[in-house]
This record gives structure tokens, C-alpha cells and sequence, in this order.
């Protein structure tokens, strides 16, 4: 005879699980966040902190470009309130521009799917996914 697929419940009527079974949802909610291509390099830069500093210098920024002197050390931020993003420069000595604009120094720019980011002379795209 075949048996009938059983529970035990708990106190609380809650089905216990073997501890060899898998308390994980079967499907995990994805994040998306906004990230740079670098054209120099096609580069993919994940933009995965509320505030992100891109620069030269190692220990001040989340993305490094190590290969291009005209970085400043601490060159720009990228911003994410909820759904929007903004860039900041953060007082560069070789200029932030966005869509070819120069961006005036520690001013807050909104920038959207498709903007074209120059950090001195490197040229980055931006996307939002």
C-alpha cells in the first residue's frame, strides 16, 4: 500500500522541514542596476552603490582607471535616488562633461539611458539597463 504524503506540523501548525530541505524561493528577484561602457575598452562598470566615484586613484574610488593620467584621483560621482541618477563632478582638473556639456564642479546633473559621459577624454556610455 502506498502511503499518503504526510506532514508533521509543529506546535504552531507549521509544516518542519528536514534540514536537508531547501528553505530558498524557487525564484530570486533580480536587480538591475545602471552601468557604464567604457569605449575605450567596451568595459562593462556596474554602478552598484548609492553613491559611486570614478577616478584614478585607488583608494578613494569604486571604479579605478588606472591607465589614463588625465583621471583626476577622484574625478566624478555617480548618484542613484530610487530610479534616477545623477552625475557629479567632483572639481576635476580636466573636466566632466555629459552629451558634450561640461558639467560645472560639485553641481548634481540628472543623466538618463544613453548619455554619453566624458571623464577628461575618456568617453563612457551611460545605461540604465
Amino acid at each position: 500500500l502506498d502511503e499518503p504524503d504526510t506532514e508533521l506540523l509543529g506546535e504552531s501548525g507549521t509544516a518542519l522541514l528536514d534540514e536537508g530541505e531547501s528553505t530558498m524561493p524557487l525564484f530570486e528577484p533580480v536587480s538591475f542596476y545602471p552601468y557604464f561602457i567604457r569605449c575605450s575598452t567596451n568595459e562593462r562598470i556596474v554602478i552598484d552603490k548609492p553613491v559611486f566615484r570614478i577616478g584614478k586613484e585607488r583608494s578613494y574610488v569604486d571604479c579605478f582607471i588606472s591607465n589614463n593620467n588625465a583621471i583626476s584621483r577622484s574625478h566624478a560621482d555617480i548618484i542613484t535616488r530610487g530610479t534616477r541618477y545623477y552625475i557629479c563632478d567632483r572639481n576635476s582638473t580636466n573636466k566632466t562633461y555629459r552629451n558634450g556639456c561640461i558639467l560645472t564642479p560639485e553641481d548634481e546633473v540628472e543623466i538618463f539611458d544613453g548619455d554619453l559621459i566624458q571623464l577628461a577624454n575618456e568617453n563612457f556610455e551611460f545605461h540604465t539597463a
